[in-house]
């Protein structure tokens, strides 16, 4: 064979490999319906290929490429270049928050470019600067670096009153074959969108030569219909949305939704003229290195702790001490969290400076939505940067004290294992030593104070002027100063400084959706909010950390953190829905209904934003509940009760069958078990089984849709843990030991234990002949379940959990877990805890009887008045 010769069997080994590498990459799409014959364009001068490109350029991996093409295309297949007689495409994407959704947007766009399609709007949200940093990302990633097919022309607020050549819809070339390719970043603005869609009707033969394409980013904040009287704006946003999408003047109309946090898009309304998402529903599979929720706050089902430990907690007393400051402007030193914080971002900036990374540092301060206390906000954290400078021999004693506790809670190796599929392993840097990036500190720290912390100045020419020191931004619609920019602007290339570049930003609305903040790496976060949309978004902290990964850290008061917990596991489970539904060849219409009825996407939004009330009624359907106590309470008295209770239940069972350490207990009356669970007392900051009463009125209102219950007790061999056997534990005739289990440090106090999971996945099947299986998700338990034949049978699991009072040192050895993320329980009584699961998955044809759970969340919220900006 010649050198370069392919040969047969090299050729089927390339055929191959090229299809191992897409079949890796899965679309999970709802709806199957194609209706085009588009083509993935192979042409080095198409808009898409271009595209690919310069996303090659950027470092994108392999199969990140491959995902934005493969799901750009399963968008496009639905899409329609005639309307006029289907009526308009309509279809939601789902990505993650801070994922590369708008890196997709730009794969649909290129693609749909080189398919024919002629006019791309995008709606892009409610806060202009958002919307200019949107078109001009847009507009770079359309027009990259090369010999292009097609002619790309951007139009920048349009109007039907404008004299602007731009402007003059009849001047477009709109012809089937040409080239030119016309698109406009729109703010959801009621006067802009009136102006939007006059101006595109203006000439009605131009307008039926257009084949559309409508791109909503962030589609659940003001597209939806909110039908109250104080939104009239946003409502009217919805209806001018509608009119623009159902208009039979076009050639093509596609409405396609974007966003991280759909809950709205598919609870909203779903008639025929609405813009629900009746043709498709996608979900974006985020890349391999994408850092989010389930690594940064674990699962639930299955159990999983998180795999990117980076949460640092806000204790309730700091937390108070923030408002106090806030709302009242004392004199008060702001509290150690807070200055934890800043002294991690001053570690981080010295420390990618010693690495010679390049490109903009940020700090990212959440903690009002109120734009007056933003400002009391920055001044103070001014004052705490100048305050190091001047005590700097004991601030560098705090820097190394912190620097060096940091590098052993969160390990490159623990990078590495949590982050198993990472595409670039071997470029995670690791932490220098701390002698290495002392002179960097130096530097800092001997600015003038002018440099070391302010504003971003301007020079002579009258753009920004960037220095080596902090860059303090407040990004607000109120931020101003003479001679200063007050609201965050990047550098460009031209502008960038010749060392990176470092902000700290203190804001509220815009820095909760859609904004970007480049190299963040330290955030303080202190408000939050009930809803869930609007919490997810404001997670600026997920993304990319491309040459900084083990660097970014998140300061969260409790509340926050248990709400991102439960978003975390909610936003897995949405996917996993979809993946079910798509499977079993579902459309989109018998999709949300399902969203609907289930309990756990209505129990984040019990509470409001007005003033809080004890208790608050929500209608559930418990169909699918799977739940486990992960918070227990130092209240002896409670503690003895549901030792006592289930001492009690478990000897007044039938005999039962013992394997691998559990009881199993078969075919028990619902009534037996209703008074047991009734009667059990919950630790009040368990919100999930703080419904518990709610659910036995609820299963006893549908007792013809369940079975008897199986109970299982899982427990210890005692013989293991002899020493500490509980002699006055007699269960059916046995001693069963107490289970080990350790509380999570960080969500911990000196009353409350988090232990993160109670349960083990393979609990959720032991009454089943399936024990040794493979269960990697919920839908895994309810598979094996329904071949055992128990689809309809509710299980209980009970747990005792040992008291453990032995050291640290010794109860860790035990449990195999690393020191510095787990304690003793240390409590003075052994815990009973439980975890109840009831079959089933919520359908939109089960015609459920709902009752009222009354949850008391007084405990859980916060008083809170959002002030727009």
């Amino acid at each position: 064979m010649q050198q370069g010769e392919i040969t047969e069997d090299l050729w089927v080994h390339l055929v191959d490999e090229i299809h191992a590498r897409h079949e890796k990459v899965k679309v999970v799409k709802l709806g199957d319906k194609i209706r085009n014959d588009a083509k993935i364009p192979g042409d080095y001068g198409s808009s898409w290929q271009l595209y690919k490109k310069s996303l090659e350029q950027k470092g994108l991996s392999e199969n990140s490429i491959l995902n934005i093409e493969k799901s750009s295309f399963s968008i496009l297949q639905h899409l329609s270049m005639d309307t006029s007689d289907s009526g308009p495409t309509k279809g939601l994407v789902i990505g993650n928050v801070q994922s590369g959704k708008t890196a997709n947007m730009a794969g649909l766009m290129a693609m749909a470019a080189d398919n024919g399609f002629n006019v791309f709007i995008i709606l892009s949200g409610v806060i202009e600067n958002l919307r200019q940093q949107t078109a001009t990302r847009l507009y770079n990633d359309m027009t990259p670096k090369g010999s292009s097919n097609l002619q790309w022309q951007t139009i920048n607020q349009p109007s039907p009153n404008s004299r602007l050549p731009e402007h003059n819809i009849s001047s477009y070339n709109l012809e089937e074959n040409g080239k030119k390719r016309y698109f406009t970043v729109v703010l959801k603005n009621k006067k802009r969108l009136e102006n939007l869609i006059k101006w595109l009707l203006e000439d009605e033969k131009k307008a039926k030569q257009m084949k559309i394409l409508v791109i909503d980013d962030e589609a659940d904040q003001a597209s939806v219909n909110t039908l109250k009287i104080e939104e009239e704006d946003r409502t009217a946003i919805n209806r001018l949305i509608k009119e623009l999408v159902h208009s039979s003047k076009f050639g093509g109309m596609n409405y396609i939704s974007y966003t991280a946090t759909p809950y709205a898009n598919v609870l909203n309304e779903t008639t025929i003229d609405s813009l629900y998402p009746k043709d498709f529903i996608i979900s974006l599979e985020p890349s391999e290195d994408y850092i989010g929720p389930k690594q940064i706050f674990g699962m639930e089902e299955p159990e999983a702790v998180p795999t990117v430990n980076i949460i640092r907690e806000i204790s309730d007393a700091d937390a108070a001490l923030i408002r106090e400051i806030q709302n009242e402007d004392l004199g008060e030193d702001i509290p150690r969290s807070f200055k934890q914080s800043i002294q991690w971002f001053v570690l981080t900036v010295a420390t990618m400076r010693y690495l010679e990374y390049k490109n903009p540092i940020s700090m990212l301060v959440h903690t009002s939505f109120k734009i007056i206390e933003h400002q009391i906000i920055a001044d103070k954290i001014e004052q705490y940067v100048k305050y190091m400078k001047e005590n700097y021999e004991d601030t560098l004693k705090e820097l190394r004290e912190l620097y060096e506790n940091e590098k052993i809670e969160f390990k490159r190796n623990y990078f590495l294992r949590g982050m198993k599929d990472y595409s670039t392993p071997d470029q995670v840097p690791d932490y220098p030593l701390f002698e290495e990036i002392k002179p960097e500190l130096d530097f800092i720290f001997r600015l003038n104070d002018n440099e070391l912390i302010s504003h971003i100045p301007i020079g002579e020419s009258g753009a920004p002027k960037y220095h080596k020191g902090f860059h303090l931004a407040i990004d607000n619609s109120k931020s101003q100063a003479d001679q200063q920019i007050v609201r965050l602007v990047y550098p460009d290339k031209k502008q960038m400084p010749d060392m990176a570049p470092a902000f700290i930003v203190v804001g509220g609305n815009t820095l909760s959706r859609g904004l970007t903040l480049e190299g963040l790496t330290s955030t303080y976060f202190l408000r939050t909010t009930n809803q869930a949309d609007t919490l997810m978004q404001m997670g600026r902290w997920f993304g990319y950390r491309k040459g900084y990964e083990l660097f970014p850290r998140v300061w969260l008061e409790n509340i926050a953190r248990e709400r991102f917990e439960f978003l975390s596991q909610m936003n897995e489970e949405l996917r996993e829905d979809v993946a079910e539904y798509a499977v079993n060849g579902k459309s989109p219409s018998e999709f949300g209904p399902k969203i609907k009825n289930s309990y756990k996407n209505n129990l984040i939004k019990i509470t409001s934003n007005n003033k809080m009330q004890a208790a608050v009624g929500a209608e559930f359907d418990f169909t699918g509940f799977n739940s486990q106590t992960i918070y227990f309470e130092k209240n002896v008295n409670k503690l003895e009760h549901n030792l006592s209770l289930t001492k009690s239940f478990l000897n007044s069972l039938p005999k039962p069958e013992i394997s691998s350490n559990k009881m199993i207990f078969r075919d028990i009356d619902k009534q037996v078990v209703h008074d047991y669970l009734k009667n059990y007392q919950v630790c009040e900051k368990d919100i999930q089984m703080s419904c518990i009463p709610a659910l036995m009125d609820w299963i006893e209102e549908n007792n013809d849709l369940f079975n008897n219950w199986n109970i299982i007790y899982s427990y210890r061999n005692a013989s293991k843990n002899q020493q500490n056997a509980d002699l006055e534990w007699q269960i059916q005739g046995e001693n069963p030991g107490a289970n080990i289990r350790t509380k999570l440090t960080s969500r911990s106090n000196e009353e409350i234990a988090n232990i993160g999971a109670l349960r083990t996945p393979a609990d959720l099947v032991a009454d089943t002949n399936y024990e040794g299986a493979n269960i990697s998700s919920t839908k895994d338990v309810y598979q094996i379940r329904e071949q055992a034949g128990l689809s309809t049978v509710p299980q209980l699991i009970i747990y005792k959990l040992d008291k453990d009072q032995r050291t640290k040192k010794e109860y860790l050895a035990d449990v195999n877990k690393e020191s510095s993320r787990r304690e003793p329980l240390n409590f003075p009584v052994d815990i009973i805890g439980l975890n109840i699961m009831i079959p089933g998955i919520a359908n939109s044809d089960t015609n459920v009887k709902y009752v009222t759970a009354h949850i008391n969340l007084s405990s859980q919220s916060v008083e809170e008045e959002v002030e727009e900006d």
